[in-house]
């Protein structure tokens, strides 16, 4: 796991991750297969997947821990768009400023930087957060092959069946067919039942 202060001191050199918002969201919305509605991003970071969702009719409100990825969403959001962005740790039993749920939730790779029982943790921020018919959106790290042999990926993700642990008992979840089997990434699309 990357720490807070790791986070923060990429966010004001550079974060690999950083850019437009990321392919498969884009995909989903602009497809219509995710229709507008109250979203939420877990782990928003500079705000990319968050500008891009209230771009497209979204209430959205962005959730991170580093203080530093908040301010630089707060600056890259046009002055035409609304999205709360509020400083949370996703692993607590609340997040101060988030209530209700959310019809999206979205996690580029914060779940699978958890170790023990933050993943439990987040797990249960993400069931606490949804309501039947919300979809949850979830890209990560996954070891299907070791994650040393992983081309562009160097660190452990979930292991191989944990969506189904975490998540199988409340959501149908679909695997998207990008990133490719074997490649040591997955996107699954689950909607809650």
């Amino acid at each position: 796991m990357v720490g807070r202060r790791a986070y923060n001191f990429m966010y004001r050199t550079y974060a690999p991750w950083e850019g437009g918002a990321r392919s498969e969201l884009v995909e989903l919305v602009t497809s219509g297969r995710i229709p507008p509605g109250r979203a939420i991003d877990l782990g928003c970071g500079s705000g990319a997947n968050s500008i891009f969702l209230a771009e497209r009719g979204f209430a959205v409100t962005g959730v991170d821990f580093s203080p530093v990825g908040l301010e630089k969403a707060r600056r890259a959001t046009p002055p035409s768009l609304s999205v709360d962005w509020l400083h949370g740790d996703l692993t607590a039993p609340a997040i101060p400023g988030v209530s209700g749920t959310f019809d999206l939730l979205v996690d580029y790779s914060v779940l699978d930087d958890l170790r023990g029982s933050s993943v439990d943790a987040m797990a249960a921020t993400v069931h606490r957060l949804s309501h039947p018919g919300s979809v949850f959106l979830m890209w990560c790290f996954y070891d299907e092959i070791p994650w040393w042999k992983r081309r562009g990926g160097r660190f452990p993700g979930l292991g191989a069946g944990a969506e189904q642990r975490l998540f199988g008992e409340s959501f149908e979840i679909e695997r998207l067919p990008e990133p490719k089997r074997g490649s040591g990434f997955a996107c699954f699309l689950m909607t809650r039942r």
